[in-house]
């Protein structure tokens, strides 16, 4: 799993993890909840009815979870942003073999 994004819930009340990128108003399920302060981490973001949920680093990798970022008129923001850089694939096999290079190296 490649995390893109680091998240900071920021409302007062807290925020509510759900089961898919919908309103618990269309049948959200609420898998847990978290405080403010809280910082998640966040695979993809995608737009639902101009609405952007978050895809989350699950705690159970059989149970995808969501949030909500902001509102769709951006009255309200659920969570800070903070894009991270992200190396490709192929980067992160070059730098695993560079590792193991090294640790070869080292053992001679």
């Amino acid at each position: 799993m490649i995390v893109r994004h680091q998240l900071i819930v920021k409302v007062r009340l807290g925020l509510n993890i759900l089961d898919t990128p919908r309103p618990r108003s269309m049948g959200a399920q609420v898998r847990r909840a978290v405080k403010v302060g809280t910082v998640l981490e966040a695979q993809n973001i995608i737009m639902v009815d101009d609405v952007p949920y978050a895809l989350l680093v699950p705690q159970n990798p059989l149970k995808p979870e969501w949030v909500r970022v902001r509102e769709a008129d951006s009255s309200i923001e659920y969570v800070d942003v903070i894009d991270l850089p992200v190396e490709d694939s192929n980067s992160e096999i070059a730098a695993a073999l560079r590792e193991i290079a090294d640790a070869i190296r080292a053992q001679r």
